[in-house]
């Protein structure tokens, strides 16, 4: 796998890590304690199973004695009249002979350590394969009629019993594990819960309820953080506020002089053919220049109430071709190409006329003065949703600078050169996202020009007409 490829690898979310978190820790705690449990059990019945055969082997190997002690008797008499149980069997040696309780057992059976151990006159107990199965072997020396007794007892149902047990304990841990991994999941689910009432607020807020705030809490842990993010809803809303009193302000303080400059213009302006060449030319550029500062300041105040949230729409259900061709007669651009679904086919968007009739024609005038002329505007009708799209024929926008060039008093590439307020596709922006739309740039057809696309969601029922001629 390339190093790109681990990049991209996707971390789990909080509520998958916790849920992970405790299946893991209880499948090692069930594993753990089912371990412990296993070889303690494991440990205590093989002591019991070995104390068992020799007592066993030692009360038989009593009666082989007692029996050859007896005047006259054989092994195989004695052996015959010793009853062991069904799952052993008893092997003696007598000199260099061999005798057995059973034909399917013998010499072979005994393992080297428990003869070399009854060969020197110590009882032995050793664990031995016996028929396949395992076996305890007790070795008893009998001194005095000179013979070994040895005993081999089968431990199958030791075996069944430990493989039962560890069935047993291996379906508890994986059980407590799946346990683990639902409480996990529960707990996941109280942890997150807060997180996801502080992200629903946020998301609230960032659509415009700046008086949404989160419910006070008894829990300890948590009464610091709502008590947080409400100080800091309030200190937002406390700063939007004073914003907008600012742009007010500022709006009121202006606007009163700049007023009185454009009145002074154009008186002037009246009586422009009584002055002489050069006071002509100084009236034209204080024109010029005093009409690209009032736009600029009404751009820049209507930005600021955008980005502040203050800003008072009237929304009504218009037809989007309205707004479009609205638009463009506007701006002396009617004639150019239109891509509208057909007539009587109205595509209703719900929007403040103003706003988005201001917005459409900074598009079209931005396409004009920076874009190399207009093209085309295509309005299209989406599930849920309305784009409208406008082409130029420019040489287009850098893939680095579609973004930043929505930033208000950016200029990108020779955009600088040209007159204009920088603030055009800043309001643009703006006006969707407070519509609950987007605006993004891309490469016109055949990657010739740029084209920009503001996408609003679709309004239902039948606009009013009224409101979009």
């Amino acid at each position: 796998m390339s190093a790109g490829g681990l990049r991209h690898v996707s971390r789990p979310g909080l509520r998958t890590a916790i849920t992970l978190s405790f299946a893991v820790g209880g499948l090692v705690l069930s594993v753990a304690m089912a371990l412990g449990t296993y070889l303690t059990a494991r440990d205590y019945l093989i002591d019991q199973r070995e104390a068992g055969a020799l007592r066993q082997a030692f009360s038989d190997a009593s009666r082989v004695r007692d029996g050859l002690l007896t005047s006259g008797a054989t092994v195989s008499d004695v052996l015959g009249n010793v009853s062991p149980p069904a799952d052993a069997a008893v092997v003696v040696r007598r000199g260099d002979r061999w005798f057995s309780s059973s034909l399917q057992t013998g010499e072979r059976d005994i393992p080297l350590e428990a003869r070399d151990a009854v060969g020197n006159d110590s009882a032995a107990l050793s664990w031995h394969r016996w028929d396949d199965d395992p076996a305890v072997v007790v070795g008893v020396p009998l001194p005095a009629v000179n013979a070994e007794f040895f005993e081999l007892a089968t431990t199958t149902e030791l075996k069944a019993t430990l493989d039962a047990l560890a069935v047993v304990l291996t379906v508890f841990a994986g059980l407590t594990a799946f346990s683990a991994a639902l409480l996990g999941r529960w707990a996941s689910r109280q942890v997150i819960r807060p997180l996801d009432d502080v992200a629903g607020a946020a998301a609230q807020i960032a659509s415009g309820a700046l008086d949404t705030r989160l419910p006070a809490t008894d829990d300890p842990d948590l009464a610091t953080i709502v008590a947080s993010f409400n100080s800091m809803v309030d200190a937002i809303h406390d700063r939007i506020e004073r914003d907008a009193r600012f742009a007010a302000d500022v709006s009121h303080e202006l606007r009163s002089p700049l007023t009185t400059l454009v009145t002074s213009v154009e008186l002037l302006n009246r009586h422009r053919s009584e002055l002489t060449d050069r006071p002509k030319k100084a009236v034209e550029l204080i024109t010029r220049d005093l009409t690209r500062f009032q736009r600029a300041l009404e751009d820049l105040l209507d930005l600021g109430r955008l980005e502040a949230g203050a800003a008072e729409f009237v929304l009504k259900t218009v037809d989007a071709r309205e707004l479009v061709r609205q638009a463009l007669l506007t701006t002396g651009q009617l004639e150019s190409v239109l891509h509208l679904p057909p007539d009587g086919v109205p595509v209703p968007v719900n929007v403040d006329k103003n706003a988005m009739h201001r917005a459409l024609i900074n598009l079209v005038e931005n396409a004009d003065r920076h874009g190399g002329g207009l093209t085309g505007v295509q309005v299209a009708e989406e599930p849920g949703e309305v784009s409208i799209t406008v082409t130029d024929q420019g040489p287009g926008v850098p893939a680095s600078e579609r973004e930043r060039i929505f930033q208000r008093f950016f200029r990108g590439g020779s955009r600088g050169a040209l007159p204009g307020t920088g603030l055009g596709l800043s309001l643009v922006a703006e006006t969707a996202r407070a519509h609950g739309g987007s605006v993004w740039c891309s490469s016109g057809p055949g990657g010739i020009g740029a084209q920009f696309t503001i996408r609003l969601p679709a309004a239902h029922g039948r606009p009013d007409e009224q409101s979009a001629s």
